[in-house]
C-alpha cells in the first residue's frame, strides 16, 4: 500500500504481479478435491444403505421360511411366513418398512427327500435412491428360498 496524503491506496499488482499472486489458489483446490470427496462418501452412504436393505431382506426370507416349515396347511403357511417376516422387518425399522412386502408361500411338490416349499417376498421401496450418482439397484427387490420339509420318520 502506498500512502499519499494520509490516505491509504491499494496496490493493484500489474500482469506481472498478478500471474505470481498465489492467494486463494488453496481454497479452489479444496473446493475440487471438495467435491470429489463428498461424492464418493454419500455414494457410500447409499450403497450401504441399499446393501443393508438386501441382508435385512435375505434374513426376512429366511425365518420366514423356517416359520412356514411349521405349517400344516398352505393357508397356515403363508400366515406364519408373513408374520414371522413382518417381525423381523420391524426390527430393521426405520431402514425397512413391513408395509412395502409382499410374501409368497408356495409348495414345488414332492421330491424324493420330501415337500419343497418356495418362500419369496417382494419388496418395494425407493425411499433411500435419492442420490442420482448411485446407480438405482433396483426399488423393487425380490428374494426368494426353498425349503425341504422331510418325514422324520422316514
Amino acid at each position: 500500500m502506498t500512502m499519499r496524503c494520509g490516505r491509504a491506496r491499494p496496490h493493484i499488482p500489474g500482469r506481472r504481479g498478478l500471474a505470481r499472486d498465489r492467494r486463494g489458489t488453496v481454497a479452489i483446490e479444496f473446493a475440487f478435491v471438495l467435491v470429489v470427496f463428498l461424492t464418493i462418501l454419500f455414494g457410500i452412504i447409499a450403497f450401504g444403505f441399499q446393501f443393508a436393505a438386501r441382508i435385512a431382506l435375505s434374513y426376512a426370507v429366511a425365518e420366514g421360511g423356517r416359520s412356514a416349515v411349521a405349517g400344516l396347511t398352505s393357508a397356515e403357511r403363508q400366515a406364519r411366513a408373513s408374520a414371522a417376516v413382518t417381525r423381523v422387518l420391524t426390527s430393521f425399522s426405520p431402514l425397512m418398512d413391513p408395509s412395502k412386502v409382499a410374501v409368497a408361500v408356495t409348495s414345488e411338490g414332492q421330491t424324493s427327500d420330501g415337500e419343497a416349499i418356495l418362500v419369496s417376498l417382494t419388496y418395494n421401496d425407493d425411499r433411500f435412491d435419492v442420490f442420482p450418482f448411485v446407480p438405482n439397484f433396483n426399488a423393487t427387490r425380490a428374494v426368494e428360498t426353498t425349503f425341504l420339509v422331510a418325514d422324520p420318520s422316514g
